[in-house]
């Protein structure tokens, strides 16, 4: 599948890819705290929710494909020009529609719980819970204010916001460039955030390196995040000589989207799951990691600090 080359049957194959991936991943996460004997936390409901946002984004990347024209070319009337009323486009339509709805929740709750999973971790840094309180803040602005912006691109609300279907409606390009930007800062903040305390922590510096390495492959969400921007832009400079196929040339818009939601749901999970690499290698159900590394929990404060005061 390269640029502006789709079919249905890719776009099924990614749909279905993409659906189960992200389960396994959240399943592994219960595994791991069932191992560790730990209970479900806030940032596993929050994960749970982010995930059935993403299951519901490859559904309707699937129901867009087979019921819809997704990644297919639109049909056409004896005069050559396609037909903007065919149940199947309209169906694609719905598809994009509630795939863009569902993904800006499904990502800003992903966010949100690896914020809170990280400030669990660090918490007794004062310097570092204020970053990820105003970091927690300003994705929950970006979730509302994007939810808000495309669920009312048009007025009265529908799912056909192109302009040849004359309705009211915004920028919709440009409020897909701007999402984009600032769903790829946003990203880039939170992977470098907690850097400086991981190195700081009272462990040998492999277990170091190995803890970075799972923080900074949230790369791959940033790298994926680019990569939709870049689509965008690129569907943004070709589109007015494709302004007539739709269902085809702006298949990019779905199909990333949801790719990008289930990424972020498995690197959201992989910094939890420590127990299970510590059974694999021999460790016993609900053998305590070592105290450094141990999500923070206030009736474990009394016992032990992970993180020395000089980094308050």
């Amino acid at each position: 599948m390269g640029v502006d080359h789709y079919s249905k049957q890719e776009m099924i194959g990614l749909g279905i890819t993409f659906l189960f991936l992200p389960c396994i991943f959240v399943g592994f996460r219960i595994w791991a705290k069932w191992l560790s004997r730990r209970s479900l936390q806030a940032d596993d409901y929050l994960i749970f929710r982010g995930l059935a946002l993403s299951i519901g984004c490859s559904i309707t990347q699937l129901v867009g494909s087979i019921d819809g024209l997704l990644g297919q070319h639109e049909t056409t009337g004896p005069d050559g020009q396609p037909l903007l009323h065919d149940p199947k486009f309209l169906t694609y339509q719905k598809c994009k529609f509630a795939s863009q709805m569902m993904a800006v929740v499904g990502l800003g709750l992903t966010k949100i719980s690896l914020l809170v999973l990280m400030r669990g971790i660090f918490a007794v840094s004062r310097t570092f819970r204020l970053g990820s309180n105003i970091l927690v803040g300003l994705t929950a602005i970006w979730t509302i204010s994007f939810f808000i912006s495309n669920l009312f691109t048009c007025y009265p609300i529908t799912a056909l916001v192109e302009e040849y279907y004359g309705h009211k409606c915004l920028n919709s390009l440009a409020m897909w460039y701007a999402g984009c930007i600032t769903d790829v800062l946003i990203d880039l903040i939170i992977m470098v955030l907690p850097l400086p305390m991981i190195f700081k922590l009272q462990l040998p510096q492999k277990q170091k390196l190995a803890i970075s390495a799972m923080f900074v492959m949230g790369t791959a969400v940033v790298g994926i995040s680019i990569t939709r921007m870049a689509m965008y832009f690129h569907i943004g400079a070709t589109y007015l000589e494709h302004y007539n196929d739709d269902s085809y040339f702006i298949s990019p818009v779905v199909f990333w989207t949801n790719i990008e939601s289930s990424l972020a749901v498995i690197l959201a999970c992989l910094p939890t799951l420590r127990p299970l690499w510590t059974f694999y290698h021999g460790g016993r159900r609900g053998m305590p990691d070592p105290p450094s590394y141990e999500p923070y929990n206030s009736s474990r404060r009394s016992r032990h600090k992970r993180i020395h005061e000089p980094f308050n």
